[in-house]
């Protein structure tokens, strides 16, 4: 039986074939490769299959291409597909309380919605800088572990992490430019925190568990 995350994706694929891709090359300065599509997407690469419409991402720049899973696919639609004509970064960011469309709720928390990875994460500061190196990030800013990382194009994210301590518990939080509505939906703004997520958790079992013994603050 099909799941409704593939009906989805089966279902933005032939919205995908539907447009003008050559439209899409000029507007994305989109690599042509045989039958694919190709560009940067957060801190990797992915590609579309041109006659298909199936997405392969990798998770940097150096490796193999991989089937985009539901919310890698789903935001690649969502930008190529929806994204305004003329969009452009604020260049400023702000958290997804102020990107809600129906204001502050406790689903909107990220640190609530991601639980198991700030968890998985606590106390490995220094593997988890290193994963976001590992996608281009730019490394600096508040918390134990932060970095600004490219997206789409123009369009950058603020990811800030920090430990556990006595009195808090692991954090995740996400900061937007202003702008991403510009670009995607405010759901699609989930299904990307979600690959960004899903990346760096594949990137960091690659790497040792050390404890970073690091302060939240």
């Amino acid at each position: 039986m099909v799941s409704n995350y593939e009906t989805m994706k089966r279902k933005m694929r032939k919205v995908f074939l539907s447009y003008d891709q050559e439209e899409l090359v000029r507007r994305f300065a989109l690599c042509e490769e045989g039958n694919f599509l190709q560009f940067p997407f957060m801190g990797g690469r992915c590609r579309i299959d041109r006659v298909q419409g199936t997405v392969e991402c990798s998770d940097t720049m150096e490796e193999i291409f991989h089937e985009a899973d539901y919310n890698e696919a789903m935001t690649v639609y969502d930008l190529l597909c929806w994204s305004r004509p003329g969009a452009v970064p604020a260049g400023r960011y702000v958290n997804m309380e102020s990107l809600s469309p129906i204001g502050r709720s406790p689903v909107e928390s990220t640190s609530r919605f991601f639980e198991e990875e700030a968890v998985l994460f606590d106390h490995r500061a220094q593997q988890l800088q290193e994963a976001l190196a590992a996608m281009g990030g730019i490394l600096g800013g508040k918390g134990d572990a932060a970095a600004e990382i490219s997206v789409f194009q123009e369009l950058r994210v603020l990811f800030r992490f920090w430990n556990s301590d006595e009195d808090f518990p692991p954090e995740i939080q996400f900061l937007w430019d202003q702008n991403v509505l510009s670009y995607m939906h405010y759901e699609t703004v989930w299904f990307a925190n979600h690959a960004f997520v899903d990346r760096l958790r594949r990137l960091m079992d690659r790497l040792p568990i050390q404890d970073a013994g690091a302060d939240r603050h």
